[in-house]
């Protein structure tokens, strides 16, 4: 008897604390919101190497030895990474050589990449000709670039995020900051 006193005012002491009502909060739908600052401020550059461009304000510029930089954008943790080469036509140090070796970096991101699109850039009047390619998918580096005066200097430039590659994150961060870094290439010019 005992038991079934005890039974019934288990059960009993159940079924009333679980018939409150539950609150349901459901997860809310969104992701983070990023502030793009209008890029209509452009700083130049113009240190001590053979060259000089705009650059948006919010970006860093870091030079390094042999006009190498790094090209810094902190608010969206990326980085550009620069690579200067002066060409003397002697061994390895050829138009021909940095420029295919430029297009073989670029390319192996095919594994991981969905598409490589190249854009090709040509300004005569400031003897600044280049190849950019955009790679897509889920890849270390999505924009690479280099420029050259077809002569005697050669440019290359890299971009990369300090995190995880995930393009479904970091597409609308990319996608501006591509528009950042092809009105570089747009101002871009070789000092005499």
């Amino acid at each position: 008897m005992k038991m079934n006193k005890f039974v019934f005012v288990l059960i009993s002491f159940v079924l009333i604390y679980s018939c409150k009502e539950e609150t349901f909060y459901p997860k809310p739908l969104g992701h983070f919101r990023i502030d793009f600052p209008k890029t209509d401020s452009l700083v130049s550059y113009s240190g001590p190497c053979n060259y000089t461009y705009d650059y948006p304000f919010f970006a860093v510029v870091q030079d390094k030895d042999n006009c190498n930089q790094d090209i810094h954008f902190p608010y969206y943790n990326a980085v550009v990474h620069i690579t200067s080469i002066k060409i003397d036509g002697i061994g390895n140090n050829t138009l021909f050589y940095h420029s295919e070796y430029s297009r073989k970096l670029a390319y192996e991101h095919r594994i991981k990449a969905d598409a490589i699109n190249e854009s090709i850039y040509s300004n005569d009047s400031s003897r600044v000709y280049g190849v950019a390619y955009e790679i897509l998918g889920n890849v270390a580096s999505n924009y690479q670039f280099f420029l050259t005066d077809s002569n005697e200097n050669f440019y290359r430039g890299s971009l990369y995020f300090n995190s995880r590659p995930d393009i479904d994150s970091v597409r609308p961060v990319l996608n501006f900051l591509k528009e950042n870094i092809e009105g570089m290439i747009e101002t871009f010019d070789w000092k005499e």
